[in-house]
């Protein structure tokens, strides 16, 4: 429900001089608050989903915010742009689940809100503030009206009893526009992250450099919550401290880390059900085909570390989806959900190929967790990888892919241009970008480095950045972060991979020579 603001806003110090009032600020202060690229993205309109949560604490039975509904409010250049975005009740989740690391002691979520915020402009920056209202306070014939989606509100009824501190956020690009500011299109690329000392430093150097970064395309595998959520919010505590986090849209691919087992009773037997991706699909919201599918998933499918060993029940939600992003098209898949010829996720996603125009959208991108190629040793025999090779890659080399990012190996790996395990200047380049913070611990899988690789590195944290200046020409670079000083492996402190890409799409159309090939 949308109402237009009239400009009166009721700051704390209005509503009450009280201790009460204070504490109720500090108690139901909208906290994780973070951002992802709505489904709408057209010519004249854009769209951003916005999510917060609000402590247990607030919204409990005793709780200051026990009757209160979230919002946000888009604070715009003119009276017109200034509007309320209101909870109808649909765009909020919380949960709760026992683990075998809380013993008996039960876990109960936040009440996580997500508005995705329709009716924007393209290319457009907003300020945003996230907001409770106490539910007493918004009178009752405002909710029920059905006539009218745009109400007015006054002072008189707008009991904030808490609200976030003002931030920005920019709308993409129209498909196949550019910044109107002529400044490129640039994401930054992360994986396998955890909240550790180098996951520390990782995101303290992209927060530094954020600037200039439109998204960030995470390749999955966030918290490695450990059946404990009590780690998911260290992880999103950790995120929430860096600016980035609530003014650059987040795009995630689900990661095995992500997918987690939890069940509602506290012993596990091996022959139990349970539930995936609990938290994982409450705390974010990406841009959904349909609302999800999850059904509960035998835990004989699951090493003891938690690795699945089969495809799970798990269909649309944030398992697998697409977005536009100016010039780019993205498809981000889900190792886990089942991609062999006739399952949805198959289907879904030749339909999405067929569907791209790349006279709009030059630039196509695609984000799965498990890589298709791996120069590393490690869960090279996974059938995620085995049958995505199999099953995917011809796909990918049909509709001239440009990047496929995943994570999952601890390291990172960039290719040439290939198709069929050899290189060949049409087909994508395979990025694993799984160093983010977890680890870097992976050995070779041969000393000699395979034909196909271009730079390959075991010893060093970081992230990518993927920018695109026109529809042509992009460049790829490698930011090192750190490396473990008692790691395994010697760090290579001379690495380093800068270069620029030219569309495969044009490749034809160019003059490709050995030159033009070493410098991929």
């Amino acid at each position: 429900l949308l109402l237009r603001d009239t400009g009166v806003t009721a700051e704390p110090s209005q509503q009450s001089d009280t201790a009460a009032a204070q504490k109720a600020q500090d108690v139901c202060q909208p906290h994780h608050i973070h951002l992802s690229v709505g489904r709408i993205q057209n010519s004249t309109h854009s769209s951003m989903t916005v999510s917060f949560s609000i402590s247990s604490a607030c919204v409990g039975k005793k709780g200051p915010g026990k009757k209160s509904i979230g919002s946000v409010r888009l604070i715009g250049e003119g009276k017109d742009d200034d509007f309320l975005v209101i909870s109808d009740g649909n765009n909020t989740k919380s949960y709760d689940a026992m683990s075998p690391r809380r013993g008996i002691k039960r876990y109960y979520s936040d009440l996580y809100y997500h508005f995705e915020i329709d009716d924007l402009r393209p290319d457009k920056e907003y300020s945003y503030e996230c907001l409770l209202f106490k539910k007493d306070d918004m009178s009752s014939q405002q909710y029920l009206r059905e006539d009218k989606t745009t109400l007015e509100i006054s002072g008189d009824n707008t009991g904030v009893i808490a609200r976030s501190d003002i931030s920005t956020f920019t709308t993409p690009p129209a498909p196949g526009q550019w910044h109107s500011s002529g400044r490129t299109i640039t994401f930054a690329v992360l994986g396998d992250l955890a909240a550790k000392e180098h996951s520390k430093k990782t995101i303290r150097h992209l927060d530094r450099h954020s600037e200039s970064v439109d998204a960030i395309l995470f390749a999955g595998d966030l918290a490695y919550p450990s059946k404990d959520h009590d780690n998911w919010d260290k992880w999103m505590d950790l995120m929430s401290k860096r600016d980035f986090f609530n003014a650059i849209p987040t795009q995630i691919a689900l990661g095995n880390h992500d997918l987690d087992t939890y069940k509602h009773g506290w012993i596990y037997d091996i022959n139990e059900s349970v539930e995936i991706a609990l938290a994982y699909e409450h705390r974010f919201q990406m841009p959904q085909i349909r609302p999800p599918i999850r059904e509960l998933a035998s835990l004989k499918g699951f090493t003891t570390s938690g690795q699945p060993t089969d495809f799970v029940p798990y269909e649309y939600g944030n398992a697998y989806y697409s977005f536009t992003f100016g010039p780019s098209k993205h498809i981000v898949l889900s190792s886990y959900s089942s991609f062999r010829e006739g399952s949805l996720q198959h289907e879904w996603l030749l339909s999405e190929l067929k569907s791209v125009d790349r006279s709009v959208t030059p630039w196509l991108i695609v984000m799965i967790h498990c890589p298709l190629y791996t120069t590393f040793k490690t869960h090279r025999r996974e059938i995620f990888i085995t049958e995505a090779q199999a099953i995917l890659e011809p796909l990918f080399v049909k509709y001239t892919v440009n990047f496929v990012i995943s994570g999952h190996v601890h390291a990172y790996m960039r290719t040439y241009p290939m198709a069929f395990s050899r290189r060949n200047p049409r087909g994508p380049v395979h990025i694993i970008q799984g160093n983010g913070g977890k680890a870097v611990c992976e050995p070779y899988y041969n000393e000699t480095v395979e034909e196909w690789v271009a730079v390959r590195d075991q010893s060093q944290y970081g992230y990518g950045t993927l920018e695109l200046f026109n529809s042509t020409h992009a460049m790829w670079k490698l930011i090192k972060t750190g490396h473990d000083e008692g790691g395994e492996f010697e760090p290579n402190l001379n690495l380093l991979d800068e270069i620029w890409v030219r569309n495969q799409l044009y490749v034809e159309e160019m003059s490709v020579n050995k030159d033009w090939e070493d410098n991929l």
